[in-house]
């Protein structure tokens, strides 16, 4: 087997077994290092059906598998690969039994969990309930995010859903009675499926012998992105033989909101105190200035093993650019202008990528490449124009642009209290009969209930009091937000969230004077695919847009980090230094990303129309011309005490260190 691998992947491959954490750098060839490895594995007489390959989608474990097969032959086909769920899944249909349940359980997916908590919350939230109460949806994603975060349900609901603090009891009753339903009814979600797994490894000796045996050798891939209970889970399987090797970046630990911890890759050394740390950071994507800018960044984090990238990539470059702005709107009118310069230089649409912190960051960009037909794709979020409370905006303008619209009659009455589909039809023929033109009197209310007539008459007196011959664009926008924010409220739980996509609304109208204009240069469809309007392009080139969380993991030529300014990266709901420290480390992610060209963009003024400053993590760097190298020195040992202790004869059972690190 020809080992075509730098030095240190090297010495990952020829390891012997035992404990080992692969540091793995941005771009230094993390999954050709597993593949070899596997490949060692075999090659070396290891039974391929005695590896355990736990990865994060079953797409990357048969990747892998395929991949090594190709290094070596077709006995990497028996090699045990898939998700941390679907191995939980096919140990709890031989040993559920352990916790009294029956074999045949059925696994319950997303709608079917959101399903049981909707009859859970049945049970408690009755029509006599004065509260508000979180939607079904909402309790599903709060019961299963304070699970993976391993925070009580009032913990959680005091970060993230603070207006339900004081129903606290009641959300517990619903949760419980969930809970009975699953048992109930034989049913796991995925989140049953890794703590059900976690309990019997945990308490049975004999289970955890057997399957010593039957997996000889534990591999995990993004070891970074795992909760506590998935690294609990992969290191109980390897308590007894401690072969087991975890590849992941510390750099790369941005999923918190999930439960992953970077804490799972800093601590490895102290639950295995024989472990042996490897870096990987010769880096095969990027040009060593737009490194340079990575390692300075990761210079100032408290939380994060040292190292330096150094680029394998032989080529001039130019220094990453940091480019400021007025406001937002000159921003997305840079960058789209930007994007079509590149393509006229021939750089591929499929080549330029623009990163952002959160979804609704690029509304104004969408707008800016509709109007040029540059297309794109939108990863991370939903597009601009097809959410939900971005749709009932404008249908609202859409009644006062053009009061035959039914449709949009249809949407704006069905917002309103006391009006559902029966009442919002009768509603429209009465208008539709009157030529649209609506008086308060008896008769055009004949047979409609007291609270649909006070819900319509406050819709009617908004709309009615709104001329888009006599105002802008802007003053009806404005009118119509103070009428509809209370609905948003009583709509979604998450609301605050969803008025950021409404501030972008605002912005835009602001450059607008017709309604007619207006409505008309958001909704024309953006060009996708083989429409590429004035562009000359493969049906398969576009632009990508994405969340840097969703960019994780891929890279492209040129890449434009949007409003790298304080209050959005990092984050304005930061509250802890661990927090962030995982902003510090998403800034890293999208850094990285860029192999040749990297624009970081920077508006004075935010979607509040507020002065803003450029993020900390720019200017608190030692060299603002971001050129300098730093020299960051080497791994520290974290658990010398422990490594003593081991090598001084002293014995330490690995399950009870397991047991003591994850349950202390």
């Amino acid at each position: 087997m020809d080992l075509d691998l730098n030095e240190a992947q090297k010495q990952v491959v020829l390891a012997e077994k035992g404990p080992i954490l692969v540091v793995a750098g941005a771009g230094t060839g993390k999954t050709k290092t597993l593949v070899h490895k596997l490949a060692h594995l075999v090659k070396n007489g290891t039974n391929p059906e005695s590896i355990l390959l736990l990865t994060f989608t079953r797409r990357a474990a048969k990747e892998m598998i395929g991949r090594a097969s190709l290094v070596l032959d077709h006995r990497m086909m028996s090699v045990r690969g898939g998700t941390f769920h679907s191995f939980c899944h096919h140990f709890l249909r031989k040993y559920s039994g352990v916790l009294s349940m029956d074999s045949n359980f059925t696994i319950l997916d997303e709608e079917d969990t959101i399903g049981f908590v909707g009859m859970a919350r049945d049970q408690v939230v009755t029509s006599g309930t004065k509260v508000r109460f979180p939607k079904k949806e909402t309790l599903a994603e709060i019961f299963s995010a304070s699970f993976n975060l391993q925070l009580s349900l009032e913990k959680y609901l005091q970060k993230e859903y603070p207006m339900f603090l004081g129903i606290t009891k009641e959300i517990q009753e619903i949760k419980t009675k969930f809970f009975d339903l699953k048992q109930k009814h034989n049913s796991l979600d995925f989140d049953d499926l890794l703590e059900n797994t976690r309990k019997i490894l945990m308490s049975d000796e004999t289970i955890r012998q057997r399957l010593s045996s039957v997996y000889q050798y534990i591999l995990v891939d993004e070891y970074q992105d795992t909760n506590r209970i998935q690294a609990h889970i992969a290191c109980l399987l390897a308590s007894v033989h401690q072969n087991i090797l975890v590849v992941g970046d510390d750099a790369q630990c941005i999923y918190g909101f999930r439960g992953a911890s970077v804490h799972n890759m800093l601590d490895f050394p102290k639950i295995f105190p024989n472990t042996k740390t490897i870096q990987l950071t010769e880096n095969y994507r990027s040009v060593q200035s737009i490194l340079n800018l990575a390692n300075s960044i990761l210079e100032s984090s408290t939380e994060n093993y040292k190292k330096k990238l150094v680029s394998a990539v032989s080529k001039k470059s130019e220094p990453p650019f940091l480019v400021p702005f007025e406001s937002l709107d000159e921003e997305a009118i840079w960058i789209s202008t930007k994007i079509l310069e590149l393509y006229e230089e021939k750089i591929p649409l499929s080549e330029i990528a623009v990163l952002f912190r959160s979804g609704y960051s690029s509304h104004l960009l969408e707008v800016q490449l509709n109007a040029k037909k540059i297309p794109y794709r939108k990863y991370g979020g939903k597009r601009f124009l097809d959410l939900a409370h971005v749709k009932d905006i404008i249908a609202y303008l859409k009644v006062i642009e053009n009061p035959k619209d039914f449709l949009s009659w249809n949407r704006v009455l069905l917002l309103e209290d006391s009006i559902g589909k029966k009442y919002s039809q009768i509603l429209y023929k009465k208008l539709e009969t009157n030529q649209f033109f609506w008086k308060d009197d008896e008769h055009f209310f004949l047979g409609l209930p007291e609270n649909t007539k006070k819900s319509f008459s406050k819709l009617m007196e908004c709309l009615e009091s709104l001329d888009p011959k006599k105002h802008s664009v802007n003053f009806i926008l404005e009118n119509i937000l103070t009428h509809y924010l209370p609905i948003l409220d009583l709509q979604y739980d998450d609301s605050e969230k969803r008025k950021h996509d409404l501030d972008a609304l605002v912005l835009i109208s602001k450059k607008e004077s017709n309604l007619s204009d207006y409505l008309s240069n958001l909704i024309l469809n953006p060009v996708e695919g083989k429409e590429l309007g004035t562009l000359d392009s493969k049906e398969d080139d576009f632009l990508t847009l994405s969340t840097i969380h969703s960019a994780k993991g891929l890279e492209w030529k040129v890449v434009f980090t949007m409003q790298v300014v304080e209050g959005n990266l990092p984050n304005h709901r930061i509250r802890t230094t661990e927090e962030l420290e995982e902003e510090r480390r998403l800034f890293y992610v999208a850094i990285t990303r860029a192999k040749d060209l990297l624009y970081l963009t920077n508006p004075a003024f935010n979607d509040k129309n507020r002065f803003t400053s450029v993020s900390r993590f720019i200017s608190d760097l030692p060299d603002k011309n971001l050129l300098l190298e730093t020299i960051l020195g080497t791994v520290p040992n974290e658990n010398k005490e422990a490594q003593e202790e081991s090598q001084n004869g002293t014995k330490i059972n690995p399950f009870q260190n397991i047991q003591n690190y994850f349950l202390n």
